[in-house]
């Protein structure tokens, strides 16, 4: 399991990315902990969607655990709270 850093900004975002691209790439299953998440950016959030959605086409298991409120105010801002908290099993 990844626990995401407090800050998830633009500067996250290349990290973020790679880091779930390489379990997507060896089917791994991504399991990220948001507990910690103080402020999240839209560019984050895109990258967390579109990681989902890969998973999803790829049967692979995606879990955000235990999101915090600021990660799931700024998944609501954008619609995708729905989508980014089920989790695939």
């Amino acid at each position: 399991m990844q626990v995401l850093p407090t800050k998830l900004d633009t500067a996250q975002a290349l990290s973020l990315a790679t880091e779930i691209k390489a379990d997507l790439e060896q089917n791994r299953w991504v399991h990220l902990n948001g507990k910690s998440v103080e402020m999240v950016g839209q560019a984050c959030l895109q990258i967390l969607l579109a990681a989902r959605l890969t998973a999803e086409k790829a049967k692979l298991p995606f879990l955000i655990e235990d999101p915090s409120e600021a990660l799931r105010y700024g998944a609501r801002l954008l619609g995708i709270e729905s989508l980014l908290f089920v989790p695939l099993t």
